[in-house]
């Protein structure tokens, strides 16, 4: 027991709850519980300390008159259960978060049906006016109609393709695509939110070996967050509410890979959650909004395709994840 929390034989004897535990808050665990045993009640709770799950008892100690002149407790080290609860806690809510995603697949799909059909119909009635347009003017209005309704089209494909996480193999596909896509998810809400997205991807980048729905969930995660984060430090307008994507190949000692980068300028995030960020359930945001597994899935989604997925970030100042994946072997994009 000493060993697990890093103390010596009597290291703690004659030490006071007080200054063991750093806090003379009544309402700590630890402390509370004590509190209680003292005024004669038998309490059981459980608490983490130094990195340990414990499930301790306390109880009142009496003399032979029956007054109570201490406590006893015990606590009982439970943190392998505890991280296998938290293991399959997180396997629930992947499946959870799959069947989501295997919803809106369902639901991509009946959707892209109806509105194909009548988008298909805009947009041939459209080169029927442009044939017969009696004027420059109205040619440029139909060619203009006929422009917005093959973006309403792409935005559906787009749309059924993020959608369909299975079934799809690993394809060499040109990251500049992977971001065009994604953005043409989000671009609508980030225009309205009053966010400037800067996009710098060169088109002669090595072309990457991957699922491109699944590196598009990475991506959309990346932005969210980064959208999230703009709109906590900046409520309204302001000149530094943008997002930058950039994508550079970098060469390793045998290979080369390509490194994509999502930054903001928004709240950043603490030291302290840097080495936790990617933990399962692990969130920043207030008031308990989301899951804290976008991350977690994401980080998963990259090492699976032999990749990395990193952070640099100063708390109240920026951001920055970094998507590096293998270039696949000797292919260039156009």
């Amino acid at each position: 027991a000493l060993r697990s929390l890093g103390l010596l034989p009597n290291q703690v004897v004659g030490v006071s709850l007080w200054d063991y535990f750093q806090t003379r808050d009544p309402a700590e665990p630890q402390i509370a519980a004590h509190l209680q045993a003292l005024q004669g009640q038998s309490v059981s709770f459980v608490t983490r300390w130094l990195d340990c799950d414990f499930e301790a008892y306390v109880e009142p100690l009496r003399d032979e008159a029956g007054q109570i002149i201490g406590t006893l407790g015990i606590a009982c080290d439970v943190s392998e259960r505890k991280r296998a609860e938290r293991e399959r806690n997180q396997l629930q809510a992947q499946l959870r978060h799959q069947q989501k995603l295997e919803a809106i697949g369902t639901l991509a799909s009946g959707v892209a049906h109806e509105i194909n059909n009548p988008v298909q119909s805009i947009m041939n009635y459209a080169q029927l006016i442009r044939r017969r347009a009696a004027s420059a003017e109205i040619d440029g209005y139909a060619a203009e109609i006929s422009n917005e309704a093959q973006r309403v089209a792409s935005i559906v494909r787009n749309l059924l393709s993020f959608a369909r996480q299975d079934g799809e193999p690993y394809t060499e596909t040109h990251i500049h695509g992977i971001v065009s896509n994604t953005l043409s998810l989000i671009a609508t809400l980030l225009r309205k939110e009053e966010i400037e997205v800067s996009v710098d991807v060169p088109t002669d980048l090595p072309l990457v070996r991957c699922h491109p729905a699944q590196m598009q969930q990475v991506l959309m995660s990346l932005l969210s967050n980064a959208r999230d984060a703009l709109n906590e430090r900046f409520p309204e307008h302001d000149p530094n509410k943008r997002i930058t994507i950039t994508a550079r190949a970098l060469p390793m000692d045998t290979s080369t890979i390509v490194r994509v980068s999502v930054e903001d300028l928004g709240t950043g995030i603490a030291k302290s959650m840097l080495g936790k960020i990617f933990d399962p359930f692990c969130t920043t945001k207030q008031n308990a909004e989301g899951a804290g597994l976008g991350l977690s899935i994401a980080q998963g989604i990259v090492r699976e395709h032999g990749g990395t997925l990193s952070v640099e970030s100063e708390e109240g100042a920026f951001a920055r994840f970094h998507v590096d994946l293998p270039a696949a072997t000797g292919a260039r994009g156009q």
